[in-house]
């Protein structure tokens, strides 16, 4: 039997994290069914019920928190941008100062690492390039900050995996 790549576990960890998203209600019969239509094979069942409820949490999160209208904004002209890179820092310096926003707390849907054994914890996240790029930075200033267990390990314009290892 073929070793998947990391890369492959990720595409069909983000597969079933959409189907999850999409179809809250389906049956795991059904995903199973679809998963392996799609890849040809079958998933580790502890992983597929930590997807099921990492897409239930996140439903959860978003129905408590009501959903802001969408805004349309012009492109930022460059004194703008320079105000937006300073209102940037302000967040962060504020988040560093307040370990609820850390933790979430703030209203933003992250997702804390569980304790669960020993060893390092990685972090499927899928969002917009904008968050993805945001979390860069805060990842960035931990590191200089000397936080030697937090790393990106893979990324893309679409997702990225962030590894917490244990202290």
């Amino acid at each position: 039997m073929a070793r998947t790549t990391q890369e492959q576990t990720q595409e069909r960890h983000a597969f079933l994290l959409d189907l999850f998203r999409q179809q809250p209600d389906i049956s795991s019969k059904e995903a199973l069914e679809s998963f392996k239509d799609k890849f040809g094979g079958t998933i580790n069942m502890k992983t597929f019920n930590q997807l099921r409820e990492q897409a239930e949490d996140e439903a959860a999160s978003a129905a408590a928190a009501p959903a802001p209208a969408p805004e349309v904004e012009p492109e930022p002209e460059p004194e703008e941008t320079e105000a937006t890179v300073d209102d940037a820092a302000a967040r962060l310096k504020a988040a560093a100062a307040a370990p609820e926003a850390i933790n979430g707390a703030a209203g933003a849907p992250a997702k804390k690492a569980k304790a669960k054994g020993n060893g390092p914890k990685n972090i499927f996240v899928d969002a917009p390039k904008e968050h993805l790029t945001f979390l860069e930075g805060i990842i960035q200033q931990f590191q200089e900050a000397g936080a030697a267990n937090i790393r990106i390990d893979h990324a893309t314009d679409r997702w990225m995996v962030v590894v917490v290892d244990s202290k």
